[in-house]
């Protein structure tokens, strides 16, 4: 069993040119551990199958039981009426579709600084940016917190976040809530972004994916362990 963004895959699509359905298929697919390997090969069985060139480029979208979707370049490596084998090509991005992504939230414990916030229409700089914890992201906005400075519900903070090491995240977000224990003590705050770009957003999806890829290796090791 395959689990991507804590969902199980249920549906497989293959597509070719101009997205163009090739096949669709709810049961007797293949998937790897990790579709980052470099040696991840889908495979669908079946009967009257379309047969398909040798290296045949196609795109691949897999769906999870709660809906999301993401999309895989692949190359045809066997092509039979009974076997479809498409190997996954490393050389290009996979993307979480639009429709669905702005759900997806992972969990994650990320270093970044609050440059300055805007808070009835004035801005307020610090003289040196303070500290946050981004606890989770997706593609709709993050939930961080910060243990020297107290923002509010409205306040618009820019931020700027280190999820790749080469290309901080550099965006502005709105607080939405302020989350308190039940001592009152804030614990953090509910954000959403103000104006992501589509650069910006295919980035973060990515950062989804990476971090997603890097639990299921642990979890794959773990089970591996076990037997």
């Amino acid at each position: 069993m395959l689990l991507f963004f804590g969902g199980k895959i249920i549906r497989v699509e293959v597509f070719g040119e101009q997205d163009k359905l090739i096949l669709s298929a709810e049961k007797n697919f293949v998937l790897p551990k990790n579709m980052d390997d470099d040696d991840a090969i889908v495979i669908i069985k079946g009967k009257n199958l379309p047969i398909l060139e040798h290296n045949q480029i196609v795109s691949i979208v897999t769906t999870t039981k709660a809906n999301d979707r993401v999309k895989y370049t692949g190359a045809v490596s066997m092509s039979m009426d009974m076997q479809l084998n498409i190997a996954i090509l490393k050389n290009n991005d996979t993307h979480v579709l639009r429709e669905r992504r702005r759900f997806f939230k992972i969990k994650i414990n990320e270093k970044g600084r609050a440059l300055f916030y805007v808070r009835d229409e004035k801005t307020v700089r610090f003289d040196e940016p303070p500290e946050i914890r981004v606890l989770d992201i997706n593609v709709g906005g993050i939930f961080f917190s910060c243990e020297t400075t107290e923002f509010m519900e409205g306040d618009i903070v820019c931020v700027d976040v280190d999820l790749f090491v080469e290309y901080p995240l550099n965006t502005a977000v709105k607080i939405l809530r302020v989350q308190r224990d039940d001592a009152g003590n804030i614990k953090g705050y509910g954000c959403l972004f103000e104006s992501l770009t589509g650069a910006q957003e295919d980035y973060i999806g990515r950062f989804i994916i990476k971090v997603q890829s890097e639990q299921r290796r642990k979890e794959s090791a773990k089970d591996d362990s076990l037997i």
